[in-house]
């Protein structure tokens, strides 16, 4: 049973970067976390729980080292993110790669050793389990050095990301039950209980190298003796990015508007001479909700059957998971959907202007944006609750 949760893991990571990369590029960093979260519980199950699996340890063993450093970077800078709203990497973030830089090349003689010989020492391991950490394969430092330094580091970014949740937290709080109040309510919610789980998993991590580093009597002949937390870490990677799946709406992060967004929102106001100047958060997310919306009306970007939300994002310069918060959370009303009612709807204004009957439904159909016949029907239908056939008459008999 144990054994599959791993697993699950690696793929519930890989699920959650493919299903919501569009929506905010700042959850590559989430599923990167989680990954290695999976495939470092995976590693220390096959060492200290099921031996039958030799040649996967030979793969795991040593050359996923380097990433586990980047477990802690990884948490951060996706907490760091969420709360200023930011999408990528700025230029010091370069200074967390070094202690993953300096693992691979004091292992760079272990990776280029032939398989055969990685598959030997494994097994030699899980014979003698003591050699987990008396055996060195990096270049300049053993095995235990570099596992204490890299749960000292893991702890030390707990320690940033809690001071990251201090420090927004004291920004002012309303009672507002808007939909933007709401979401960053969620979303701060799912935080501290992110970061509470490194810090637990950190914790725990950083105190079994403690547990070795002071055994009385240094014997690691049995590392069930020394490391029974391994479960919960396996069982805290499997439920960590369950919850994600099961709530989806903290992967939309804490929009907060830009300065383009703000102008953007300003100019559209003074055109429209409005009185009112000043808009609390949620109302400006529904200024630019509009502001999305006509740009569909006037535009037509619809009718190019490659429309996209980028589209939108490039052609306003809006960022794309705020794109996505202002059709999700904002409009209620997925992209998808609402890019087919205007489609349907200019389906219509042609059936109805086109006397000469000079567009077959195939013809309007590719006029108005869409690429297969089923899309098309499927779309009207769920519009309109008829097909285009039946719709057409209904006109002509009215």
């Amino acid at each position: 049973m144990f054994l599959t949760l791993p697993f699950l893991s690696l793929l519930f990571s890989i699920i959650i970067a493919y299903f919501n990369i569009k929506k905010n590029r700042g959850i590559i960093f989430l599923s990167i976390f989680y990954f290695l979260i999976g495939v470092i519980s995976l590693k220390y199950y096959l060492f200290t729980y099921d031996s039958q699996l030799p040649w996967l340890l030979a793969i795991l063993y040593g050359h996923f080292s380097p990433l586990f450093f980047l477990i802690g970077p990884a948490a951060y800078i996706y907490v760091r993110n969420t709360v200023t709203d930011q999408e990528g990497l700025s230029q010091k973030d370069i200074w967390h790669l070094i202690p993953s830089l300096y693992m691979i090349v004091g292992l760079i003689p272990y990776f280029l050793k032939p398989y055969q010989d990685k598959l030997a020492l494994v097994t030699k391991i899980l014979n003698q389990p003591g050699e987990l950490y008396t055996n060195q394969i990096h270049l300049f430092s053993p095995s235990l050095v570099n596992d204490f330094v890299r749960n000292f580091l893991y702890v030390y970014y707990a320690w940033l990301m809690i001071m990251l949740l201090i420090k927004s937290s004291e920004t002012k709080e309303t009672e507002s039950v808007d939909s933007y109040e709401m979401q960053k309510r969620i979303t701060f919610q799912w935080l501290i209980i992110f970061v509470s789980f490194n810090t637990f998993i950190a914790s725990i991590l950083l105190s079994s190298n403690f547990v070795v580093l002071f055994s009385p009597e240094r014997d690691f002949s049995n590392l069930n003796d020394y490391l029974p937390y391994y479960r919960i870490l396996i069982m805290f990677a499997f439920v960590m990015p369950l919850l994600i799946l099961l709530f989806p709406r903290v992967l939309y992060g804490i929009p907060q508007l830009t300065v383009e967004e703000l102008e953007l929102i300003q100019t559209k106001k003074r055109k429209s001479n409005s009185e009112k100047t000043e808009l609390d958060v949620d109302d400006s997310f529904y200024e630019l909700s509009q502001i999305i919306l006509n740009y569909i009306e006037t535009d037509k970007p619809y009718l190019n059957p490659r429309f996209s939300i980028r589209d939108i994002v490039v052609t306003l310069n809006i960022p794309q998971h705020h794109v996505s918060y202002c059709f999700n959370k904002i409009l209620n009303t997925p992209f998808p959907t609402i890019k087919n009612k205007y489609r349907i709807e200019y389906v219509k204004e042609l059936i109805i202007k086109d006397k000469e009957k000079r567009f077959s439904l195939e013809g309007l159909m590719k006029e108005a944006g869409f690429t297969s016949k089923n899309s098309f029907f499927q779309a009207f239908k769920e519009i309109e609750g008829c097909t285009p056939k039946v719709w057409s008459e209904q006109q002509k008999a009215d």
